[in-house]
């Protein structure tokens, strides 16, 4: 039995074996199986009705794959529940992949808050207040566009604008059910990104959490007016009416749409729903088009080929960088995180460093 497990053991914090629970996907009875202990008991742990010993907690930590001290408290803790959040779809996901997705938003506020004790940060700022709603979608986004000095044409650099406006951008490598969600309740907002879709939908899916985080600061999971504003604010934010209109081919011809749609950093099938919002194109050539784009597999995996990289986040890992430049290097945060070294390269987006062997013939 390691002395760490001891430790842990006597400075035990149950809030933080809920966070490695729900990191590691698992649900309370899953944990309890893995660890040889009945769900009551992980129930009890988890309400701090009851310590795990030391043995149990070795067990936990190699279910959930963290260091043993990570159950210890000391340490500033965020938490989210699904209310705090902007979820497209409550029925789309389970509860335990929500909160999955919520603890590593949480993991994230964790980190932010250790770097901004050594460098500063971006200040949050958008062009318009945060935390009350704004109205109308399509002028709401025409307002921050023109606050940005991009009134005209494509949005390029979506995510390196938010970024250097404040707003943590990053993706969550273990979630693949979601496309994106956002929350604000730590101060500095987060938006999450999946790998699910491709760099077209994903600038989307952030347009889509912005217009959520301008428009609705009391967050309503699941709501399809909520979802219907975001949406409307997406498309007039990448697809501005004034020029899209008058851009769009009139009969609808696929190659002319994804030459648009690549100019504009958006999928051909955003911009052809977007020709029938705009009344450039009947329901039935609608209808036409999408059936086309089907046929073409472009639903889910239209091929990008526009000056549209993906729009990688960068503004953590640059911190992290910059911490470790000024006294913060990458491995005493994690230790002041009491997380594994490859867990935070992962978190912050930074690639695994280690040495190749090549054996020479």
């Amino acid at each position: 039995m390691s002395t760490d497990a001891f430790a842990a053991a006597q400075a035990f914090a149950p809030a933080r074996l809920t966070m490695a629970r729900e990191l590691a996907g698992l649900r309370k009875r899953e944990l309890a199986e893995l660890i040889d202990r009945t769900a009551a008991a992980v129930s009890q742990y988890e309400l701090g009705q009851s310590k795990p010993s030391a043995d149990t907690l070795e067990r936990c930590a190699r279910a959930l794959d963290v260091p043993v001290t990570f159950f210890t408290t000391g340490r500033p803790q965020l938490t989210l529940d699904t209310a705090h959040a902007h979820f497209r779809s409550l029925r789309a996901t389970t509860s335990a992949q929500r909160q999955q997705a919520l603890a590593y938003v949480e993991l994230l506020w964790e980190i932010t808050d250790q770097l901004d004790q050594v460098i500063e940060l971006p200040t949050v700022d958008l062009g318009l207040p945060l935390g009350v709603p704004h109205g109308d979608p399509s002028g709401t986004s025409r307002r921050i566009r023109k606050a940005w000095g991009a009134a005209d044409g494509p949005a390029v650099h979506l995510v390196r604008n938010l970024e250097a406006r404040g707003i943590i951008v990053a993706r969550i490598h273990e979630v693949d059910s979601i496309d994106a969600f956002s929350s604000a309740l730590s101060g500095r907002p987060v938006i999450a990104l999946t790998h699910k879709g491709n760099p077209l939908r994903r600038r989307f899916s952030v347009a889509h959490e912005l217009g959520h985080l301008l428009l609705h600061p009391e967050p309503a999971p699941g709501s399809s007016q909520h979802e219907k504003e975001a949406n409307a604010f997406a498309a007039e934010f990448l697809m501005p009416a004034t020029e899209i209109r008058e851009l769009l081919p009139r009969r609808a011809d696929i190659a002319a749409l994804k030459d648009l749609a690549d100019t504009y950093g958006v999928s051909v099938s955003a911009l052809a729903y977007r020709g029938n919002d705009l009344g450039v194109y009947s329901e039935s050539t609608l209808r036409r088009a999408m059936s086309t784009i089907t046929r073409l597999g472009w639903r889910t995996d239209e091929p990008v080929r526009s000056g549209y990289p993906g729009e990688e986040p960068e503004l953590l890992p640059r911190a992290a960088e910059l911490a470790a430049a000024h006294g913060l290097p990458l491995k005493a945060l994690a230790e002041r995180l009491h997380l594994g070294l490859p867990r935070l390269r992962k978190l912050l987006g930074m690639p695994e460093e280690r040495p190749r062997l090549r054996v020479i013939r």
